[in-house]
């Protein structure tokens, strides 16, 4: 049986893929963390949703400025430098994924993430458009569900 670590974070398991270096940094509000990741449904298939590495484009976020999936802070900060974990996350911490991943996508196809949007905020477009304009995010964004993180 894997491993799995719990980190006092309700609805959020840890899979140590491969162990990273040194001890557990202590990230500073302001901290800049660039990492690749993989999206994963958690069905039987473990369909992938997103892969940064196929992209082409690492993402990229500062800690302390309250990223969309917050739980995202909480999970990096938990991590060695050079680590690979496995992360699921229960729908609790999911439901904005689909936001996140649609401006991640544009960025990823040379677009902006705001064009054609009326609002600066991805929920307020939700309303207006009713579509993220990719299926598979609209089906996370209509029933948000557990997610692994990777």
């Amino acid at each position: 049986m894997d491993e799995m670590y719990l980190l006092n974070v309700e609805g959020v398991k840890k899979k140590i893929l491969h162990g990273g270096r040194g001890e557990l940094p202590q990230f500073k509000d302001g901290s800049k963390l660039t990492f690749h990741f993989q999206t994963l449904k958690d069905d039987f298939e473990r369909t992938v949703i997103d892969d940064s590495r196929q992209a082409g484009i690492p993402m990229e976020i500062i800690v302390g400025k309250l990223f969309k999936i917050e739980v995202w802070e909480t999970l990096l900060t938990s991590m060695r430098i050079g680590e690979v974990a496995e992360f699921w996350c229960d729908a609790i911490h999911t439901g904005m994924y689909a936001l996140v991943s649609k401006g991640m996508r544009r960025i990823a196809e040379g677009k902006d993430p705001l064009e054609g949007q009326k609002h600066r905020c991805g929920m307020g477009n939700m309303f207006d458009y009713h579509s993220t304009g990719y299926v598979d995010l609209d089906e996370l964004q209509r029933a948000p569900q557990p997610l692994i993180f990777i």
